[in-house]
């Protein structure tokens, strides 16, 4: 006898109730699709899920009794997930090894379940023998005829006996029961589309007068103006400023912000493209056109236009009818894409960021399930959106580390989008004056069309660039903070009373304190590294966990009392600063000095107003802000950078370097750059006094070939961490054994992580090595049944760092 087949589906809730095996098993009808949003029973409560597989199977294939397995409720309507994005998440969950629950949450829509609602309508083509009714099931079905709802939601409840009567008529086929989502009004007095003034001269008074005493208003202010003719929404105006709504309506009432209707928002005329920018479109264009999920890189200088092209070949994806996402690496980075995409678009543009309330994001993933907004720009996480016809995918600084997810799943952005983009038979553009290694490696070889934008337009410029050896001070005995020629520079720079940022990406007065009787460095408890000193605050601090504590009268190792700072920080470059230039103000940016606040919007805007000469930080002011006046910047060492024990730190410390130097020459005079090196015939710094991306490519790449590195590698780095370091060597061993057996893989390790401890844990890690698009499977499968005991395994696929 043939078993009976049941319909079951396979359901996955948000990790966040479920954890991370939260996938359950349904009974489901023929209405039920994969992809549906449901209600899923567990226990006596019930959560929104998504069907993830559906499958026929017998009893005996079910793997519990028949009697536990459980009916799904009729599919949520407007909650279900789009095929592309679904096959995304599974790509995902293979990709990075993780739970399928883990990596569908990020696509689940946020904050659904409370406003989930039950209601019930008449089958069409139904009319029952009103006899055969009772008297209150007649009464029921006779308020649906007349248009009255039965909806039982919150604060709107269908009494019991309606109920019952409800379902009676369901089971005879008279009504059907839907569920719904209640969609959130976000609409508010102070909507619409919002510009900076056109008035220059009545910003500026601002920001040199009244903005130094509101600096959330002039810091509000400076980073709208980073954008030509801005325009946004009040949403895009807190995201990409960390803007309150008193300081929007603030900025109004001065009338330094207008409110424009959306119909009525200026629109220029596009700027004309130049032959390069032309040809780039065209061929976006045209695999548009022909739906073909072809991959292009767009290399080009800083100031060449790549977001024009990015605009152009997003409006042909529109005129075909498609969708259109836009991928940055930090929204608060993105403030003039944003604002070309509403001036282009309008209203079809939805921003997803962080800064969204719980109904304004529910509101947004509607809004683009519906199709209303066809043109979506996000950060990484902005690949779950539920687009279901996307006819570009543009991934824009894709050279940019954001686009590397560091919690589970730990996936790229970048190779996930090109997954997307083949899902839809859609293009996808990598854009970026200084790609990373893999991606030009890839175009380099054909994976990718290459195109290039070598010119820059006529407002843009490059600031001149020069290596200074800061060797020679040591040969003579003479080692100096600041060089011979940027001290010359800063003068010069000084005297024309112009402004300087010094750079060095190292906060604090020193990174340890030294006994210079016995050498002993003052370490963090916690952690395997040394703790810095700030001078400043009278307090040694670990930059990992935290821990502080007052530097020591004496040694405790030997009880000398001669304790010295070594080595330098931004709290001390500030100081030298301040010793050679004594008339100057100098000012200082880095985390040490934000943990006040209010304390980055007086800098800033003191800096903007020219109060402060030469202001000295970390990565800090090398991103989001313009500042005319500002035409030198110095890097006090750029060897921090090089001397991080990571592959990938020749190319960072050049990308790193291209940003930096893009703060000098905003305004109209040209900027000067100096870089001080102990190394000044490193091919990063080379390549950045010249500013050849390819000259570092070359070497680079060569360097990667013989060590096999990606591009020539894929990388596998399994991290071990727990509270006794016996047992996480033993765990690493262990791990290393299983690996070491798997066919086409290098095992490196285990060995002990860069930083050994962090926070009471200690750190190993294994590094596989697997050939260029390696299958990662076979490890997620020798991995499942480690014994892990009180430690943790990270697995990470591609990693961006191995520190």
């Amino acid at each position: 006898m043939t078993p009976t087949l049941l319909r079951v589906a396979d359901v996955v809730v948000d990790v966040r109730t479920g954890g991370q095996a939260a996938i359950w098993t349904y009974a489901v009808s023929d209405q039920h699709r994969r992809g549906d949003a449901v209600l899923a029973p567990l226990g006596a409560r019930a959560v929104v899920g998504h069907i993830a597989r559906i499958r026929e199977v017998t009893e005996a294939e079910l793997g519990f009794p028949r009697s536990k397995l459980r009916t799904l409720g009729p599919p949520i309507s407007g909650l279900g997930l789009p095929e592309p994005l679904l096959a995304l998440v599974e790509f995902i969950a293979n990709d990075t090894l993780s739970p399928l629950p883990v990596a569908l949450s990020p696509a689940m829509p946020p904050g659904a379940q409370a406003r989930i609602v039950t209601k019930w309508r008449l089958v069409e083509g139904q009319t029952p023998e009103l006899d055969a009714l009772t008297p209150l099931q007649r009464g029921v079905y006779e308020e649906l005829v007349a248009g009255k709802e039965f909806i039982d939601a919150r604060g709107k409840k269908v009494t019991a006996s309606e109920k019952r009567a409800l379902r009676l008529l369901q089971d005879k086929n008279i009504v059907e029961v839907i569920r719904a989502v209640v969609r959130p009004d976000t609409r508010r007095a102070d909507s619409g589309i919002f510009r900076v003034t056109g008035d220059n001269e009545k910003i500026e008074r601002f920001l040199q007068n009244e903005g130094k005493r509101k600096p959330a208003q002039a810091l509000t202010l400076m980073r709208l103006l980073t954008a030509d003719q801005p325009q946004f929404s009040r949403e895009e105006i807190r995201a990409l400023c960390a803007a309150t709504d008193a300081t929007i309506r603030s900025l109004r009432t001065a009338g330094l912000l207008e409110n424009v209707a959306a119909e009525d928002a200026h629109r220029r005329l596009p700027p004309e493209p130049n032959p390069d920018q032309r040809r780039a479109i065209e061929a976006l264009s045209l695999a548009i056109r022909n739906r073909t999920p072809a991959k292009f890189m767009l290399f080009g200088i800083t100031g060449s236009g790549k977001t024009e092209v990015f605009l152009r070949a997003a409006a042909e994806a529109l005129k075909q009818g498609r969708q259109v996402l836009y991928l940055v690496p930090e929204i608060a980075l993105a403030t003039q894409a944003i604002s070309q995409l509403r001036e282009r678009f309008g209203d079809r543009v939805t921003i997803l960021h962080s800064e969204l309330t719980p109904a304004e994001r529910l509101d947004n993933w509607i809004r683009i399930r519906q199709g209303e907004a066809p043109v979506v720009l996000g950060a990484r996480s902005a690949l779950f959106a539920p687009l279901g016809n996307i006819g570009l995918i543009v991934v824009d600084e894709e050279h940019e580390s954001a686009y590397k997810q560091e919690s589970s799943p730990r996936y790229h952005a970048k190779r996930a989008a090109i997954e997307l983009a083949r899902y839809h038979q859609a293009p996808i553009v990598l854009g970026s004056a200084t790609p990373s290694i893999e991606t030009f490696a890839e175009a380099q070889a054909g994976t990718f069309t290459r195109l290039d934008l070598p010119s820059r337009t006529a407002s843009a410029k490059l600031p001149r660039v020069t290596i200074d050896d800061l060797r020679e001070g040591y040969r003579i005995g003479q080692p100096v903070i600041l060089g011979r020629d940027l001290r010359e520079r800063i003068a010069a720079t000084l005297e024309r009373k112009e402004q300087i940022i010094l750079f060095l990406n190292r906060r604090a007065y020193s990174p340890f304190l030294l006994c210079r009787e016995c050498g002993q460095q003052f370490k963090c408890p916690r952690c395997s590294v040394s703790l810095c000193y700030s001078r400043q605050d009278r307090r040694l601090r670990c930059h990992h966990c935290d821990y502080t504590c007052p530097p020591p009268a004496k040694c405790p190792g030997c009880g000398g009392i001669k304790m010295a700072p070594v080595g330098m920080g931004t709290e001390k470059v500030e100081e030298q600063v301040g010793n050679y230039f004594p008339e100057a103000r100098v000012a200082r940016l880095d985390r040490d000095i934000t943990r006040r606040k209010g304390a980055l919007e007086e800098i800033l805007t003191q800096f903007r107003a020219g109060d402060i000469d030469i202001l000295v930080g970390t990565q800090m002011v090398a991103k989001g802000l313009d500042f005319p006046r500002v035409t030198l910047v110095g890097v006090i060492t750029a060897d921090i950078a090089l001397n991080i024990p990571d592959f990938r730190a020749s190319e960072r410390t050049f990308q790193l370097l291209s940003q930096v130097a893009g703060r000098a020459g905003r305004g109209s005079a040209p900027g000067e750059v100096v870089i001080q090196t102990f190394n000044p015939t490193h091919v990063a710094l080379q390549a950045a006094e010249t500013h050849d991306y390819e000259r570092l490519y070359r070497e680079v790449r060569l360097e990667r070939e013989m060590a096999g590195y990606p591009p020539y590698r894929r990388l596998v780095n399994i991290v071990i961490s727990g509270p006794s370091l016996p047992e996480a060597r033993t765990v690493s061993e262990d791990v290393a054994v299983r690996l070491r057996v798997l066919p086409e893989v290098q095992v490196l390790g285990p060995s002990n992580a860069a930083v050994e401890r962090i926070k009471e844990r200690w750190r190993r890690h294994v590094l596989v090595k697997l050939p260029p698009g390696g299958d990662v499977t076979p490890i997620g499968v020798a991995l499942e049944d480690v014994v892990v005991g009180n430690t943790q395994v990270m697995i990470d696929v591609d990693p961006h760092s191995l520190m």
